[in-house]
């Protein structure tokens, strides 16, 4: 799930770069003076954007582990602990049993 997540991340924020690209004009039509400028100003729109995104997708992806996989993978998660609970209470009953204190 998480490489899943940083794959959407990753194509979203290349997305908002050619969109970016698109909008700046071409090499030929203006002059150097100021491309350094507008080459910031577009990494911090695109970083700002990227942001939001990341944030919109993070709420979504914990609010569908909360109401989703949260509820089904508790009880498996409560038996495991206590099973293994019990199982090392045997162990330790019978390690006690063979060696007198």
């Amino acid at each position: 799930m998480p490489g899943k997540l940083k794959l959407v991340a990753l194509v979203l924020l290349i997305q908002a770069c050619v969109s970016i690209v698109a909008q700046m004009p071409a090499p030929g039509d203006s002059d150097s003076e100021g491309v350094l400028q507008r080459a910031t100003e577009a990494y911090r729109a695109a970083k700002v954007k990227a942001q939001r995104i990341r944030e919109a997708v993070q709420a979504f992806a914990g609010a569908y582990y909360e109401d989703h996989i949260k509820p089904v993978s508790d009880p498996y998660m409560d038996w495991a602990s206590a099973s293994t609970s019990s199982f090392w209470d045997r162990v330790k009953e019978k390690i006690d049993q063979y060696r007198p204190i």
